[in-house]
C-alpha cells in the first residue's frame, strides 16, 4: 500500500479512527498510520525507553530498514519502513526531553519488564554498550551523545543502588 495523495485513506486496521473519511496528503496520510501504529504496537510497552529498544530491534542492521511482521505486510515495506522510523525518531526526541532521573526510572522499569537481574542488566550494558546503536539513524551526533551519557549515568546510579542493597 503506498500512502496516498488526495485520495481516501483505505481502512485497515493500521489506518486509525475515521481516517477512511478523510481525504489526506502524504503527510496526512503517514501522520495517521504513525498514530495507529503507535497505540497498537508501541502503547503497550510500559516506556520510551522500552519502545526506542524494542524499535531499534525492528531496524535490520545491514539496510537499516525497519522490519515489523505485520505493518510490513500490510503498508509495504517502504511505508512500513518509514511509519517505523517516524516513530523511532518521536521516542528519540522524548528520551532527549527526559529528566536523568526519568532516564533511571525508566531504566528500571525497562528491567522489570524484561524479568532480567538488575546487576546482570547493567554489567552487560556497560560492557557493551549496545544503547548506542538504538538511537535512529538520522539522529545528530550531539544527540546520540547526549542519550548515551544520560544512559550512561542512569546504568551507574543503578549500580551504586545495587551495591548498597548487596
Amino acid at each position: 500500500m503506498t500512502l496516498p495523495e488526495g485520495e481516501l485513506l483505505p481502512g485497515s486496521s493500521w489506518s486509525g479512527p475515521g481516517a477512511t473519511d478523510l481525504r489526506v496528503t502524504p503527510a496526512a496520510a503517514l501522520g495517521a498510520v504513525v498514530a495507529s501504529a503507535w497505540s497498537t504496537i508501541l502503547d503497550p510497552l510500559p516506556n520510551d525507553l522500552t519502545r526506542m529498544i524494542y524499535l531499534a530491534s525492528l531496524r535490520d542492521c545491514n539496510s537499516g530498514l525497519y522490519l515489523h511482521h505485520e505493518l510490513s505486510p500490510a503498508l509495504g515495506i517502504e511505508d512500513a519502513d518509514r511509519v517505523l522510523g517516524a516513530c523511532h525518531e518521536e521516542v528519540f526526541r522524548r528520551l532527549l526531553a527526559t529528566s536523568l532521573s526519568g532516564y533511571v526510572f525508566q531504566l528500571e522499569e525497562y528491567i522489570q519488564y524484561t524479568r532480567t537481574e538488575a546487576s546482570t542488566v547493567v554489567k552487560t550494558w556497560e560492557s557493551l554498550q549496545a544503547y548506542r546503536a538504538t538511537v535512529p539513524v538520522r539522529a545528530l551526533s550531539l544527540s546520540s551523545e547526549l542519550f548515551s551519557l544520560n544512559i550512561e549515568v542512569a546504568l551507574a546510579v543503578l549500580r551504586e543502588r545495587n551495591v548498597a542493597v548487596s
